[in-house]
């Protein structure tokens, strides 16, 4: 009995210390931290000398077109639209008919107007023909001063019927005019959003106009460079769906914050070309000065998933060294922080 209990524990031990150095408990510790390793540096190599340079600070923030003179033209009655003449981009001129509403419930509503609006003229001038007999009855002195007053309130009653009758016509002749609805000068048409059929009510967007040659990109800036984009200021325009790059300069600066985003708007007129419309999707870009920044050629950074690391000569020895970099220019890295002037730098 104790031969086994004895075995047993001895293979208990046994299994554990097999376990122990699977798991590496037998070898000797690599203490933590980055290793960078050094080579002798070979006569084969070629450096050069980390310098600085003059860099021009430039910000890109994303903006839309956007058309200055903009006419929003909405639906002002209720009905089914009848006909539309128009599409995006048709081009059209002041008073062209852009669309219809259906008008017949409304033509009928004239017509009533109308009926009210004789009747009432009918009944004032029976009003003005017994105001005058009762007028001379009374000067005869062959009627009361009672039955006159009732003749001119008669009268007045008639004349304020006529009033409102010729309003009322007025009203309705006016709510036909809009179904009919019409350019409001030369332009092109932006975008359109109803079909034919559709039911509309006062107030709904229906379609939009806009002046050709009031194109400008509207975007948004950070408020930190608010001392950088004042009016007449020279930015780069950008429009990549139609190639476009335009030298303008900054028409307007809308001076509230966006309280949400932290942003200011700016607007930059641009100049027309065919295609250029609202809606589009550019870019801004402006200077924000120039500073002094480390510059290597891009074939000297070598990049491994997040991290950018180059190599160095130090001491006879190439050394590998964490690097941030900044933008890309003309084959050049900008180099933030992990090299200083002076330095040799490792081209190949």
């Amino acid at each position: 009995m104790k031969t086994k209990l004895f075995l047993g524990g001895l293979f208990l031990v046994i299994l554990i210390l097999v376990l122990v150095w699977m798991q590496g408990g037998f070898h000797k510790k690599v203490p933590g931290g980055r290793t960078v390793p050094e080579d002798r540096a070979g006569e084969n190599l070629r450096t050069v000398e980390v310098a600085t340079s003059i860099s021009k600070g430039e910000v890109t923030v994303t903006g839309t077109v956007a058309a200055r003179e903009t006419a929003r033209i909405a639906a002002r009655l209720q009905g089914f639209v009848l006909a539309i003449n128009v599409d995006a981009g048709d081009k059209v001129k002041k008073d062209d008919v852009l669309l219809r509403i259906d008008d017949r419930e409304l033509k009928e509503q004239v017509a009533q107007a109308e009926a009210l609006l004789n009747t009432a003229q009918a009944n004032l001038s029976e009003s003005r023909r017994d105001l005058e007999r009762y007028e001379k009855l009374f000067n005869e002195k062959a009627v009361s001063q009672q039955h006159l007053d009732r003749a001119r309130t008669a009268y007045d009653v008639a004349t304020a019927s006529v009033g409102r009758a010729g309003a009322r016509l007025e009203e309705t002749r006016a709510l036909l005019s809009h179904t009919v609805v019409k350019s409001p000068f030369r332009g092109i048409v932006g975008e359109r959003k109803v079909n034919v059929g559709d039911l509309v009510t006062p107030g709904q967007y229906l379609l939009n106009v806009f002046r050709p040659g009031t194109v400008e990109l509207v975007a948004p800036v950070g408020e930190q460079y608010v001392e950088k984009v004042k009016e007449d200021t020279p930015v780069l325009v950008e429009v990549p769906s139609l190639g476009l790059k335009q030298r303008a300069t900054i028409r307007e600066v809308v001076p509230v914050r966006d309280e949400k985003t932290r942003t200011i708007t700016v607007k930059v007129p641009l100049k027309d070309q065919p295609g250029l419309e609202p809606g589009l999707y550019g870019t801004l870009t402006f200077d924000t000065g120039d500073s002094q920044v480390v510059l290597i050629p891009k074939s000297a950074l070598r990049t491994v998933g997040q991290l950018e690391t180059v190599r160095v000569v130090e001491n006879g020895k190439v050394k590998t060294r964490h690097v941030k970099t900044g933008r890309t220019r003309n084959g050049n890295v900008e180099v933030l922080s992990g090299l200083k002037s002076g330095e040799l730098l490792v081209v190949q």
